[in-house]
């Protein structure tokens, strides 16, 4: 059996229709299928973002005959209630821990506040209130000579007591006092302590001969110009030996000076000396064991290495009854040459720069 071609039963369109030759050629246009059904409920679902009503964006409004909207409609209280209420279920709960979160922070800047006006308040007025003074380290002073000159009172408030001011009224009204120290102990407590002068130098200007602690006070006047383990001072040119003054010399590069070679002393352990002549400053000499040792120390440099030098030789070769003079000028190359009694002492002349000698010579010969 032969088999029927299948016919389609289509109506011609432009598509398949015969063209012409001069039939113009138009651009193949998809159909838009127009949604003519009525929404359902599920499309006015309301997704996140969605306000309570309103239909999701990929949905379009079946058409229908466009109102004018109403100015004056009437206002609705319970409905526009119901949308606040609706509104509220719907807030995120991420949102509501959120707002809560920030109330409790305001409730805590005013519980702060609060809290610290109250104790702002106590501490001016209860709290730290002095009621206890501690005194130590004093020896020649009773405890209630340095309250005195403190100036602390019970009951005043530590708050406002100044520690710094308190240690300077100490140290004036106090003669034998060199330093202090004053500290709070909350909450009602205050410690002092101090410093009692040590007597260090003597020096001596006018006839007068005044002691001087380490901390550099005129502390006492006395008739003897040498003290036992006291050093002498000479040709330090004092200001002013009055009872507390505090020692300066005239010459200023002289005041601070008898401190530094102190501080050597200490460091280097050099035992027994008894006198630092400072007439000229930029050539000190040091006596040791009552003037038995003299050490020459030239030029005020390297100081340290001097006093070692003049420390291991003084152990080591000089005996302990020689009287010697060393010469530190050089301290990689001392000096050492007896000190014979009767005999007068030449002192060292200064290094001369170069020539300087020979000038000297030339002008003796020519004078003889």
């Amino acid at each position: 059996m032969e088999k029927k071609p299948v016919q389609h039963n289509r109506k011609p369109t432009s598509n398949n229709a015969p063209r012409s030759q001069h039939a113009p050629q138009r651009t193949p246009q998809r159909s838009v299928k127009k949604n003519t059904a009525n929404y359902k409920q599920s499309d006015f679902i309301k997704a996140k973002g969605n306000l309570p009503g309103k239909p999701l964006k990929n949905k379009r409004r079946p058409p229908g005959k466009k109102t004018a909207p109403q100015r004056n409609a009437p206002y609705n209280q319970k409905a526009d209630r119901e949308l606040s209420r609706v509104m509220a279920e719907k807030t995120p709960a991420s949102k509501k821990r959120k707002n809560r979160g920030k109330n409790y922070i305001l409730y805590y800047i005013l519980a702060a506040a609060v809290v610290v006006v109250v104790l702002v308040v106590l501490a001016n007025t209860v709290l730290f209130r002095l009621s206890d003074i501690e005194v130590t380290g004093n020896v020649r002073y009773l405890p209630e000579n340095i309250i005195q000159g403190s100036e602390l009172k019970t009951g005043e408030n530590l708050l406002y007591i100044d520690e710094a001011k308190t240690a300077k009224n100490i140290v004036d009204k106090c003669l034998f006092v060199d330093e202090a120290e004053v500290r709070k102990s909350f909450p009602t407590k205050v410690i002092i302590t101090v410093k009692e002068a040590e007597v260090c130098f003597v020096v001596s200007e006018n006839g007068i001969n005044a002691e001087v602690s380490r901390g550099g006070r005129v502390i006492e006047q006395t008739d003897n110009a040498e003290i036992d383990g006291v050093i002498t001072l000479i040709g330090y040119e004092p200001e002013s030996l009055e009872l507390g003054a505090w020692l300066k010399s005239r010459n200023e590069t002289k005041t601070d000076f008898p401190w530094e070679m102190l501080e050597l002393i200490d460091k280097t352990d050099l035992n027994g000396v008894t006198e630092i002549d400072m007439t000229d400053r930029y050539s000190p000499k040091v006596s040791v064991d009552g003037g038995r040792i003299i050490l020459n120390l030239g030029s005020a440099t390297e100081l340290e290495s001097k006093f070692i030098v003049a420390k291991n030789l003084i152990e080591e070769q000089i005996g302990a009854e020689e009287k010697v003079v060393i010469s530190l000028s050089n301290p990689e190359k001392p000096g050492v040459r007896p000190i014979n009694d009767g005999i007068p002492t030449v002192p060292e002349q200064p290094e001369q720069p170069d020539g300087s000698a020979d000038e000297t010579q030339s002008g003796d010969s020519s004078q003889s």
